[in-house]
């Protein structure tokens, strides 16, 4: 990533496809921790992206879903327009993200729980690489969430 040798492609992608590519990827582990991950939104959302840098990004959000979020929860991946730019939405029902962590948890090898993710097994990169592949595709990413009700992580693209 810092060596900047990283090239991108950026092209006309179907945001619900490249999202249902990524969920079908992912379903093996939500189903191990018996939860449900849906998809929603509408089927013809189109953003300009890059197809390698953007299901990095998504698969890194919500393998961290899965991983924070206690079993029978479910996880919801939303493709939607907002003021006219295509997004997508990824909501968890896991812990929350306490407001004095929201920006720190997209920098590299910071964790807002050690101890817990030693037991987890991150490493602190997943949300940094996320934030760095949005932005290299003039996107943006933010997340709201709040203790004890779940995290929604928002990637916005352009159209």
């Amino acid at each position: 990533m810092e060596s900047g040798k990283v090239s991108v492609n950026l092209e006309a992608v179907n945001l619900t496809t490249l999202a249902e590519e990524v969920r079908d990827n992912l379903q093996v582990l939500a189903t191990e921790k018996k939860q449900t991950i849906e998809l929603v939104g509408d089927d013809n959302i189109i953003a300009t992206a890059d197809r390698v840098l953007l299901p990095q990004a998504l698969v890194n959000i919500i393998h961290n879903a899965i991983r924070y979020s206690p079993p029978d929860t479910r996880i919801s991946i939303r493709t939607l327009r907002r003021d006219s730019r295509p997004l997508i939405e990824i909501s968890d029902q896991g812990p929350g993200i306490g407001p004095d962590h929201q920006q720190k948890i997209f920098e590299r090898f910071y964790r807002v729980d050690k101890s817990r993710a030693r037991v987890e097994g991150g490493n602190g990169l997943g949300l940094a690489i996320a934030k760095w592949s949005v932005e290299r595709q003039n996107g943006r990413i933010e997340v709201v969430s709040e203790v004890g009700r779940g995290s929604v992580f928002r990637v916005m693209l352009p159209g």
